[in-house]
């Protein structure tokens, strides 16, 4: 899949010359944005299931890209532009590579041993555990009463 993309990005990056690189650059700005939305939600949908995430990614930002071109720009009477459509969907893609990096939880999913962010605890049990009880005029935080009890204790 990785080869795939870079082999995308290395012929879209070489053939598109755009006339303003201002305009390009908000192209893909708005697809990264309709990107990460996009796959957001399609991986949330689908239960994390491998793809989809790129799929909604760069799916979305196509259909954002093709929206754009065939119904605003040509009810404002301008030129189909495919280079907008393609940056815009460059920007999907680029969304795609970084939900895939931010989003991808293996490790924790595999219980990468200790480096996993879990909190271990070793319970002592034959000291009983007194909870605090509620206090009007308390933080409200849990840990906070928790500490006291325990160093009151």
């Amino acid at each position: 899949m990785k080869t795939v993309v870079l082999i995308f990005v290395l012929i879209f990056s070489v053939n598109l010359n755009a006339q303003d690189p201002g305009n390009s650059a908000k192209h893909i700005g708005a697809g990264v944005v309709i990107g990460v939305a996009g796959g957001y939600a399609a991986d949330k949908i689908s239960n994390g299931q491998k793809g989809w995430k790129w799929a909604g990614a760069v799916g979305s930002s196509l259909l954002a890209g093709l929206a754009k071109e065939g119904i605003y720009d040509k009810s404002k009477g301008y030129e189909w532009e495919t280079r907008d459509v393609l940056y815009t969907t460059l920007g999907g893609v680029l969304a795609g590579m970084a939900l895939d990096v931010l989003t991808s939880n293996t490790r924790r999913r595999n219980g990468g041993g200790k480096s996993c962010g879990c909190l271990v605890a070793q319970l002592d049990n034959q000291y009983e555990i007194q909870l605090p009880s509620f206090v009007e005029n308390g933080t409200g935080d849990i840990t906070s009463e928790l500490q006291a009890a325990y160093l009151l204790r």
